[in-house]
C-alpha cells in the first residue's frame, strides 16, 4: 500500500535573523526538522537541495522577494505547502499570493494563537493532499492490476474455444464469440467424437463480464466431460445436475444448445435448452425453425429435455447465434428474416459467418455479447 509522506522539513525564509530563529524555536519544539534561508536565492537552493514540506516564506526580501519564489515553486509543482508571512497593513499582498498560489498568511509580530492556527491549518491540508495523492497512487496500481488479471482472463477464455475445424468430409464449419466486455457469458464449442461424429456447442450465460465469464468456463467444462457418449439429451442432463448447485449459489442460467451430427446420415440431433436462436437454412434459401425447445439451463431443475432431429441436404446450414446479434440492432430490425436474407449469395459457411457478424455493426459498441456458428453440408 503506498502511503502518504510525512510532514516533517520547513524551511523559514526571512531576511530578518531574529524572525528565522523565532520560526525556528517554535517550530522545532513542535516537532518539526528546521532549516533557514536568509533570502530568495538561498531559499530556491535550499528547496532545489533539501526539498522541505513546508515553507514560511517572507514577501519583502531583497533581490528575489517572495513572491517570486512563490511563482517558481509553484511552477514547479513542488509537492509542498507555503505559508506567506507579511507585515501588518500588508493584507492586499496576502490576498495576491493566496491568488498565487499560497496556502495560507501569518502576520508579523506572530501571536501565538494565530501562528499555531496557520500551522495547524497548513499541515492539515498539505497531509490531506499528500494522502489523495497516496490513495490515487494505490487505486492506480490496483486498477493496472485489475486490467492486467482480467487481459489475462480474457486470453484464457479465447484459449478455451476450439483453435482446429474437425476433419469431415462434405463438412463446413465456421465460428467467432466477440464479448461486449473484455470477457463474456458466450461460448461455442466442438468435439469430434471417436465414431465421427461432432458434437456442436453455442452457450449463453446470463449477465457479461467476469461473472458471466466465470460461469461459462464452468459450464462448458462440465459439458465437456459427459458431451460424446450420452447423446445430446443425456449430456445437457448430466451437465446440469451438475452444474445445479453452482447455478444456484450464482443465481444464474445459460440458454445452451447442444447438438450431434452425424456424417454418415447427414442428420444433427440436438437439445434446445432455451435458447431459440437457430435455424436451418436449406440450400434454396427457406429458413427452417428447429424445435422443441426446452427451458433454460438452471431456470428449472429435475425436468426432462426433448430431443430435435434434423436432416441435412447438400447446401443446407445449421445457423446458430447468440441473442448478441439480435440486441445489436435497438429497433428490433435484425430478426430472422433479416437474417436469413443476409445470407443469400453467401458461398460457404465462413461468408456466411462474416456477412451475419457485419450485421452487429461496429464490434466494439456492442451492447451484449455476440456468437455466431454456421455448420453447412457442402453441395
Amino acid at each position: 500500500m503506498t502511503e502518504a509522506v510525512p510532514v516533517e522539513r520547513v524551511l523559514v525564509v526571512d531576511d530578518d535573523p531574529d524572525i528565522n530563529r523565532l520560526l525556528g524555536v517554535r517550530l522545532s519544539a513542535r516537532g518539526f526538522k528546521v532549516r533557514t534561508a536568509v533570502d530568495g536565492e538561498d531559499a530556491l537552493a535550499k528547496i532545489e537541495a533539501e526539498a522541505p514540506d513546508l515553507i514560511f516564506l517572507d514577501v519583502s526580501m531583497p533581490g528575489i522577494d517572495g513572491l517570486q519564489v512563490l511563482d517558481r515553486v509553484r511552477g514547479q509543482g513542488l509537492d509542498l505547502g507555503v505559508v506567506m508571512t507579511t507585515a501588518f497593513g500588508s493584507e492586499q499582498v496576502a490576498i495576491e499570493a493566496l491568488r498565487r498560489g499560497a496556502d495560507d498568511y501569518l502576520r508579523k509580530p506572530f501571536e501565538s494563537g494565530e501562528f499555531q492556527a496557520v500551522l495547524k491549518r497548513t499541515v492539515g491540508k498539505l497531509e490531506l493532499t499528500r494522502q489523495n495523492v497516496a490513495l490515487r497512487a494505490q487505486l492506480d496500481e490496483q486498477r493496472r492490476q485489475l486490467e492486467a488479471e482480467i487481459a489475462r482472463a480474457a486470453q484464457v477464455q479465447r484459449d478455451l474455444l476450439p483453435r482446429e475445424l474437425p476433419s469431415l468430409p462434405g463438412i463446413e464449419l465456421a465460428a467467432r464469440c466477440v464479448p461486449a466486455r473484455t470477457v463474456g457469458g458466450d461460448f461455442y464449442d466442438w468435439q469430434a467424437g471417436d465414431d465421427g461424429t461432432l458434437n456442436l456447442t453455442l452457450g449463453d450465460v446470463m449477465g457479461k463480464g467476469m461473472p458471466a465469464a466465470l460461469l461459462m468456463a464452468t459450464v462448458r467444462a462440465a459439458l465437456r466431460a459427459v458431451a460424446g457418449s450420452h447423446g445430446p439429451v443425456g449430456s445437457v442432463s448430466r451437465a446440469q445436475a451438475a452444474l445445479e448447485a453452482d447455478l444456484e449459489r450464482a443465481g444464474s442460467y445459460l440458454t445452451l444448445f447442444h447438438g450431434e451430427y452425424d456424417p454418415g446420415s447427414h442428420c444433427l440431433s440436438f437439445v434446445d435448452a432455451g435458447h431459440g436462436h437457430v435455424f436451418v437454412r436449406r440450400a434454396g434459401g427457406d429458413a427452417e425453425p428447429l424445435g422443441p425447445r426446452g427451458l433454460p439451463v438452471g431456470m428449472a431443475f429435475g425436468l426432462d429435455y426433448e430431443e430435435g432431429i434434423v436432416a441435412l441436404a447438400p447446401g443446407d446450414a445449421l445457423v446458430l447465434y447468440s441473442d448478441g446479434l439480435i440486441d445489436a440492432a435497438p429497433d428490433g430490425s435484425i430478426d430472422r428474416p433479416a437474417i436469413a436474407a443476409a445470407l443469400d449469395g453467401a458461398p460457404d459457411a465462413a461468408a456466411m459467418l462474416d456477412r451475419l457478424i457485419g450485421l452487429a455493426g461496429p464490434l466494439e459498441a456492442l451492447p451484449d455479447d455476440l456468437t455466431v456458428v454456421v455448420l453447412r453440408r457442402a453441395p
